[in-house]
């Protein structure tokens, strides 16, 4: 259970940066149940790609950079590394969209 509240935190950043008020956002992939079942990547690129596609250059290599950091959620790890993972790509990506958000509003 404590894994599954990992995913909620990444499902719940997702949905956030996503503007998504319900889960199962893109055939259910922004969703706990699917982090749960190694799909963090996914999850944190689909959440990442609206902020890429008309980004700056300097922004677009900021979120290269979050994306090959958590490139390791993709291979074959452990449950404790991979929901470790799960649990700092939350954070990052919460940080990410908080600093957005932030510029947007100056």
């Amino acid at each position: 259970m404590r894994d599954h509240m990992k995913s909620l935190r990444l499902e719940n950043a997702a949905r956030r940066a996503l503007n998504l008020d319900s889960r199962g956002g893109i055939a259910g992939v922004i969703d706990a149940d699917f982090i749960d079942q190694r799909g963090a990547f996914t999850v944190l690129v689909a959440a990442l790609s609206p902020y890429y596609k008309d980004a700056s250059p300097e922004l677009q290599q900021r979120i290269d950079q979050i994306v090959d950091s958590f490139y390791f959620l993709h291979d074959d790890i452990s449950d404790e590394e991979y929901f470790e993972g799960v649990e700092r790509a939350a954070e990052v990506l919460n940080e990410f969209v908080r600093e957005i958000s932030r510029q947007a509003s100056e």
